[in-house]
């Protein structure tokens, strides 16, 4: 059995050991988030990054110093650290029928954070795929 994440601070993650990780079903999610990030803006960045015990590696895109997000593999499916400003998260809100049931529910739950809000989501399948990418939109756009 596989480990539910990445948490050996001592082991980069692998392409082979993501795919283990993930799924056969959820990998081609992973490929077509990473086909995504870097094609949408060609300044766009990533890296592994140690996160903490608890989450283990996440890969996190950014462009300059800006974070756009973090990505970590777990098993079945991928956890996804978003960063909101207050403004990128009201722009996220006016566009909340827009996104799955899931993002919807926790776009509706109040931030505990008066500058924005951390957006931590799991992306399982392609519908969370498009809420993702209407995010990821929201933030570059600001």
């Amino acid at each position: 059995m596989t480990d539910e994440r990445m948490l050996d601070r001592d082991v980069t993650p692998t392409l082979e050991r993501i795919q283990e990780v993930l799924g056969r079903e959820v990998f081609p999610v992973w490929e077509d988030i990473n086909q995504f990030m870097h094609n949408h803006d060609p300044d766009c960045e990533s890296e592994w990054r140690y996160y903490n015990p608890q989450h283990g590696w996440g890969l996190r895109f950014r462009i300059g110093s800006q974070q756009l997000c973090m990505l970590f593999p777990e098993h079945g499916g991928l956890s996804v650290l978003i960063t909101l400003t207050p403004e990128q998260d009201e722009a996220a809100l006016e566009k909340v029928d827009f996104f799955n049931a899931r993002i919807r529910d926790l776009l509706n739950q109040p931030s505990a954070l008066p500058q924005g809000r951390w957006l931590w989501m799991r992306i399982e399948d392609h519908t969370d795929f498009v809420g993702f990418k209407l995010l990821m939109e929201i933030k570059t756009a600001s």
